[in-house]
């Protein structure tokens, strides 16, 4: 039996058929990873919005049984509050703002909660 072979031509992928594979995924990483990034920015600023909620609930707490605000967030742990990275926004690490005479608290990266 005989192999037949093509003699003119080699079979494959030409360099400009695998670049333009190379260049398309290049592109979808990228969008991959600018999409990624805008998720992940706004679930930490839905969790920094859900920490200052409970923040102002616990003050409001303390309020009742102290019949004042405390002078410092961190007193609201333990009793208040189980963990002290609650009192941090997840984006920029900072803690948060706190005024003991009107017990505001408030984020000063997410300026828009």
């Amino acid at each position: 039996m005989r192999k037949s072979r093509s003699l003119g031509r080699e079979e494959g992928f030409s360099l400009v058929e695998l670049l333009i594979v190379v260049g398309i995924i290049g592109i979808l990483v990228g969008i991959a990873v600018a999409s990624y990034e805008v998720s992940t920015s706004l679930s930490r600023k839905a969790v920094c919005r859900g920490n200052l909620k409970i923040i102002r609930e616990q003050l409001l707490c303390y309020y009742s049984y102290h019949e004042g605000y405390p002078d410092d967030l961190d007193e609201l742990v333990p009793d208040f509050i189980e963990n002290a990275k609650g009192l941090k926004c997840p984006e920029s690490g900072e803690e948060y703002a706190y005024d003991p005479a009107t017990g505001e608290v408030w984020c000063e990266y997410h300026t828009d909660i």
